[in-house]
C-alpha cells in the first residue's frame, strides 16, 4: 500500500510537470497573458537581460502594470503549473531608476 501512494503521487506530479513547456517573451502576449502564460514567458524574460538598464516607465510600458511594488521593486505573479505561485522580482537601481536585476522568486 505504501509503494501504491508513492507510485501515486509521482505520477501526479509528472502530470502536473508534463505540459510546462517555455515560451519566447513576447510583450504584447505578455501583458493580456494569465499568470501561468507570463510564467512559460518569464525564463525567457529573465535570461535575455532584456529590462537591464529599463526605467520604471520603460518597464511599466513593455510588462505593464506590476500586482506589488515599492520604490525598488516591481513584483509579478506568475505560476509554472506545478508548484506555488511565483513572482518575477524587477529590481531597480536606488536612486537611479534602471533596471539593475531580474529574478524568479517564490
Amino acid at each position: 500500500m505504501k509503494k501504491l501512494i508513492i507510485v501515486f503521487f509521482v505520477l501526479i506530479g509528472f502530470t502536473n510537470c508534463k505540459d510546462y513547456n517555455p515560451k519566447k517573451f513576447e510583450a504584447t502576449r505578455w501583458k493580456n497573458a494569465s499568470p501561468r502564460e507570463k510564467g512559460l514567458m518569464a525564463s525567457d524574460l529573465v535570461e535575455s537581460k532584456i529590462l537591464i538598464g529599463k526605467s520604471k516607465a520603460e518597464v511599466l510600458e513593455l510588462i505593464g502594470k506590476p500586482k506589488d511594488s515599492s520604490n525598488i521593486n516591481f513584483h509579478y505573479l506568475i505560476e509554472f503549473g506545478y508548484m506555488a505561485p511565483f513572482y518575477l522580482d524587477v529590481n531597480f537601481q536606488k536612486n537611479k531608476n534602471k533596471v539593475i536585476n531580474v529574478t524568479l522568486a517564490d
